[in-house]
Formats: structure tokens, C-alpha cells, sequence
């Protein structure tokens, strides 16, 4: 006489077999973080390696899609690969939700990039320089400054000025900072 398993037993079994074949770890955010920085670090510049550093993002991002770390993190990793679109995808998730002035800026870059220097482009750099400019710092930050460069803001030159007068001045950026809009973008984003 053959015996089955009551169908409630069976639904716990399937459920017990999906759970251990699915990818889904339940690992914290700062897991993939961890192993994304490592493989990164590991990578050297190999595209193999950076490519796998990427996957694990992805797969960060799959577990906590919310999670700003790691969107940033692979962010800048496919800025750093020349995947400039899907680098501003996720700076456009990120910038509804909470994106720091720095991937602000990076996202602004990347439109400019992709777009060309539209009147967006141009508002988008003005909202980065207002909001380094509502946190003052002494001397200016030189993304305020490269992002007020960008906007066209009159106030550019006085905060280069500025900049350039401290201790913190580094030279080589200051003449980075003095590049024609289009050398700046092409400097950051080749």
C-alpha cells in the first residue's frame, strides 16, 4: 500500500526546498557592501572582476531594493565603467528618494553627458549649488564650486577665489576647476 503525505506536509516540504534553492540570502545591506568592496578592491581594474563586483550589487539591490548604499555604490561603479545611462537610472531613484549633494552633482554631470548642457541641466546644478551653499563651509567645497561653474552662477569665480586662497588648495584641482565646461564634463565623465 503506497502512502502519501498529507497536502499540508507537502506544501511545507516545497516551501522548505524553494527556500533553500532561492538566492535570496537574507544578508544585511552592509553584507553586499562588504563583498562588492572587496571584489572591487580585488578587481585592480580586471573587467571580469568588476563585473562581478556589479552582480553583487545586483543582487544587494534585489534583497533591498530601498537601500541608498548600495544603489549609490553600484552608481559609481557603472560611472566608472562607462555605463553612463544606467548610472543615472539609479541616480534617479536615488534622487527621489534621498541622494547626497555629491551624487547630486554626479547625476547633473551624467544629464549633462547624455543630454548635452540644456536649461535642465542648468537647473539641475543650480539645485546642487544651493544646496552646498545652505551648508557653508570655510573654505568653499570644491563641488560647490564645480557645481556653481556649471550652473553659471555668478558667485563661480568668488568661491574659486576663495577656494584658492585657503590652506586646503590643491593645485592640480584648482586648475581642474579653471577647465571650459565641456573639458570638465569630459575630464569626469570621458
Amino acid at each position: 500500500m503506497k502512502r502519501t503525505l498529507p497536502i499540508s506536509m507537502v506544501a511545507l516540504l516545497i516551501t522548505l526546498l524553494l527556500t533553500a534553492c532561492s538566492t535570496a540570502s537574507g544578508e544585511p545591506p552592509e553584507h553586499y557592501q562588504e563583498r562588492a568592496s572587496t571584489a572591487l578592491m580585488e578587481a585592480r581594474g580586471d573587467a571580469e572582476q568588476l563585473e562581478e563586483a556589479l552582480a553583487i550589487y545586483a543582487e544587494g539591490l534585489e534583497e533591498h531594493p530601498d537601500n541608498p548604499e548600495l544603489r549609490n555604490g553600484r552608481a559609481q561603479l557603472l560611472v566608472n565603467l562607462g555605463r553612463y545611462e544606467a548610472a543615472k537610472q539609479d541616480l534617479d531613484v536615488l534622487y527621489e528618494g534621498e541622494l547626497h549633494k555629491e551624487g547630486m552633482l554626479l547625476r547633473c554631470m551624467l544629464n549633462e553627458r547624455l543630454e548635452g548642457a540644456t536649461d535642465d541641466a542648468l537647473a539641475c546644478y543650480e539645485e546642487v549649488e544651493n544646496a552646498y551653499a545652505g551648508e557653508a563651509s570655510d573654505p568653499p567645497d570644491a563641488n560647490h564650486i564645480l557645481a556653481a561653474r556649471l550652473s553659471g552662477s555668478p558667485q563661480a569665480e568668488a568661491l574659486l577665489q576663495e577656494w584658492q586662497a585657503s590652506e586646503k588648495a590643491d593645485p592640480m584641482l584648482g586648475e581642474t576647476l579653471k577647465m571650459e565646461r565641456e573639458g570638465l564634463i569630459q575630464q569626469f565623465l570621458p
